[in-house]
């Protein structure tokens, strides 16, 4: 069927009668822009560094700057004819955010590097948005789940053909055989499972993807998350398709309450004997969970230094040079470990612009569960819920560079700003775009 024929279908068919989505001159840009900037490069190289090693290139290498670069050249120029959609919500309030982490680099330790990671995080968001105004919003996923598929894929054949590459070999100051994949990391790695988990259960491919391929595509995320070990990336996952479940329609809706009993219930049983969480740690002890596997002492810190600059914060990239410099203070707790970042998204925030930068974040979050809630989508919801649980340990991809961890907030954002335009315009599956380039 082509996609003039699919287009013309009445959209409650549609998914029935999937087009045939071909691969265009942007999604070949769209695969090697996310593949790469997920791509550990230094540790491929065996060149890698700690992030809090001051002789490090934090760019890694020259490829990965000129690939940022040239995808938010392209996204501005394709965005041209879109102009007015960057100053709807949710991306006008991103926009207006990201200009205070601009302002934010000015006071930073080394002010041009962070000028360029700041512009780094805009380029994704920029990508997003340009691919989904091109080619319609479901072959943005559809593309997204098939480069996360291969990812982790080549990822787990790497785990055991090639272990110096895909083993964490050295992390805490002990030998660990925690899968961290070509992501660098379990925790960067797992998230890209619990997306594939959340969008594929929530169905937000645009119905192109074989049964097979997702079967494929599901197995693959649930082995990823058994070898990191990556507990957060599993509780996002499970978040997110909660999240889904939940809203889809009011029948479901009704067990929230329910849920919240159970959850209070279990936080209850959980205070009087604090060893049942032993169950759920690696080591065995209890301790673990309870302090966040040693975050809630980064967290503690993090806390003394907000208060010290609780408005305007330290400057975009300054936990890079702070948490060095007090690194000692952590020394009895976490041994010889510097944390390269608070571990906790609010904490991050408040660390580089202040509570100027939280509040100006709160903005586009509340757009965003604003857009889900006018579209009637508990997909744009799912993936925000997902996105959100993982930030509870994590920097959320706010830390220096692009990462795996920003992908979920830019999905989400751009579902939103496509989500409240008319139902033939957001699932509209376009030809590929070569003549446009």
């Amino acid at each position: 069927m082509t996609t003039v024929v699919h287009q013309a279908m009445p959209p409650g068919l549609r998914r029935f009668a999937p087009a045939r989505i071909g691969i265009g001159v942007l999604d070949v840009m769209l695969i090697v822009y996310v593949f790469v900037t997920e791509l550990a490069l230094r540790r491929l190289t065996g060149n890698e560094k700690l992030a809090t090693d001051p002789a490090k290139l934090d760019i890694s290498n020259i490829g990965k700057a000129a690939l940022w670069s040239f995808g938010l050249l392209v996204a501005a120029w394709l965005l041209r004819r879109h102009s007015a959609y960057l100053l709807r919500p949710p991306m006008r309030y991103m926009l207006v955010f990201f200009g205070w982490l601009l302002v934010t680099t000015l006071y930073s330790p080394e002010p041009f590097k962070a000028i360029f990671m700041v512009s780094t995080l805009l380029s994704v968001f920029l990508v997003f948005l340009a691919f989904a105004e091109e080619r319609g919003l479901p072959v943005l996923f559809d593309r997204l789940i098939q480069i996360q598929t291969v990812f982790l894929g080549l990822s787990i054949v790497l785990y055991f053909a090639v272990p110096s590459v895909s083993h964490m070999l050295l992390w805490d100051g002990s030998i660990g055989g925690r899968m961290t994949g070509l992501g660098g990391h379990p925790n960067q790695t797992g998230v890209l499972a619990s997306f594939i988990i959340v969008a594929i259960y929530a169905r937000c491919d645009s119905g192109n993807l074989s049964k097979l391929f997702k079967i494929v595509a599901v197995a693959i995320a649930l082995i990823t998350l058994v070898l990191t070990q990556s507990r957060t990336s599993l509780i996002a996952a499970g978040i997110g398709c909660m999240a889904f479940f939940l809203l889809r329609n009011r029948w479901h809706a009704a067990l929230i309450p329910v849920l919240l009993c159970v959850v209070v219930a279990a936080v209850l049983v959980i205070n009087l004997d604090s060893q049942i969480l032993a169950i759920f740690a690696r080591s065995g002890d209890a301790d673990e969970l309870l302090t966040g596997t040693g975050r809630s002492f980064i967290w503690e810190l993090s806390w003394g230094l907000i208060k010290k600059a609780p408005l305007l914060g330290y400057g975009f990239n300054s936990t890079f040079t702070m948490f060095m410099d007090e690194a000692y203070l952590l020394a009895g707790d976490v041994g010889l470990y510097i944390f390269p970042h608070s571990h906790n998204l609010v904490l991050q925030l408040w660390l580089y612009g202040g509570i100027i930068a939280l509040a100006l974040f709160v903005l586009p979050i509340a757009s965003i569960i604003a857009s889900a809630i006018k579209a009637r989508d508990p997909r744009i919801a799912a993936l925000l819920a997902c996105y959100l649980s993982f930030t509870m340990t994590e920097p959320g991809g706010f830390f220096q560079y692009a990462d795996n961890m920003i992908a979920l907030l830019a999905l989400a954002t751009v579902a939103a700003q496509v989500g409240v335009a008319p139902y033939r315009r957001v699932f509209a599956v376009r030809p590929p775009v070569e003549a446009s380039l």
